[in-house]
């Protein structure tokens, strides 16, 4: 039920004029041909140019442009891998292939850029930069998870009205425990299937007792001496 729910939302966003980009449905963006606007609800410059970019939606409607849009203080995975750290903030993608825009905020120089393939005068991003590669996924998780705790540390210490000491101790005692736990059931579920190791094959490796001396023998060795 909520496989269909995610992707009848993701239709509907997908039919839109302007694409809202989520965590859910940003993987649309690797192919086809994107320009992506990052931005925040509180910014200034942001609703400056909100309008415009309606426009701009409305005109690729019928064209093989996707206009986009995505809110960084939501999508927290997409926007992290895109390491946004000014606002506005525009990107063209085309295959997967990601280029930050830096020309002006216009709507007719938009348009140009798009008809005339300015994209392609742009640096592309390196391979690890780009959204959807390992090495900014696994950025994207971990500033995630970041977040996530900070957002945990505000609640035990302004709700809960839990003492930051303590807060920041349960913090570093629940990884701590988890990978605990998780190390002894790895271990319990090795010793399971594989169960316990076979005794080392010794046959042969033995040391052989010394024989005792019979009283013959004793005999002549003193004969000798």
């Amino acid at each position: 039920m909520n496989k269909l729910l995610v992707l009848s939302c993701t239709l509907i966003l997908v039919s839109s004029e302007v694409v809202v980009l989520t965590d859910d449905n940003s993987h649309i963006i690797q192919d086809g041909d994107w320009f992506i606007k990052a931005y925040a609800p509180w910014c200034g410059a942001c609703k400056s140019i909100a309008q415009s970019w309606i426009q701009l939606g409305a005109w690729a409607e019928d064209k093989e442009y996707n206009i986009a849009e995505i809110d960084i203080t939501v999508g927290y995975s997409l926007s992290n891998q895109l390491l946004v750290t000014r606002i506005p903030t525009l990107f063209h993608v085309k295959d997967g292939v990601f280029r930050t825009y830096q020309g002006a905020r216009k709507i007719n120089v938009w348009k140009k850029f798009l008809e005339e393939g300015e994209c392609h005068s742009l640096e592309p991003m390196s391979w690890y930069r780009r959204p959807g590669s390992v090495t900014m996924q696994m950025f994207g998780y971990l500033v995630s998870f970041a977040i996530k705790v900070n957002d945990m540390h505000d609640y035990l210490t302004k709700q809960a009205n839990v003492p930051v000491v303590a807060s920041i101790i349960i913090l570093i005692a629940i990884p701590i425990v988890a990978m605990i736990a998780l190390f002894l059931v790895t271990v319990w579920g090795i010793h399971s299937v594989f169960g316990k190791p076979k005794q080392a094959h010794t046959i042969g490796l033995q040391r052989s007792q010394p024989r005792p001396v019979s009283q013959e023998e004793e005999e002549e060795d003193k004969k000798v001496q």
